[in-house]
């Protein structure tokens, strides 16, 4: 029997971003960190997402899995 496992992206543990000093002086760079940090948060709830939907895939019950997001329409 080979044992199931999630993807490794999704148990990969990601750094959450480090404001930069000049983000305290520059109005932009505050921006771009408080960018990265929603980034980063999103980034790491869809993972948890993803881990959900796996173990429900996988027999798990009691959970509450978000649902996939959409995907684009395809051209053409």
């Amino acid at each position: 029997m080979t044992p199931i496992y999630p993807p490794s992206a999704d148990l990969a543990v990601e750094a959450k971003p480090v404001m930069p000093p000049e983000a305290v002086r520059s109005e932009a760079a505050g921006i771009a960190h408080d960018i990265a940090i929603e980034g980063w948060g999103e980034r790491g709830w869809d993972a948890v997402g993803r881990l959900c939907r796996w173990a429900a895939d996988n027999g798990m019950k009691g959970l509450s899995c978000p649902p996939p997001p959409e995907l684009p329409p395809r051209p053409g």
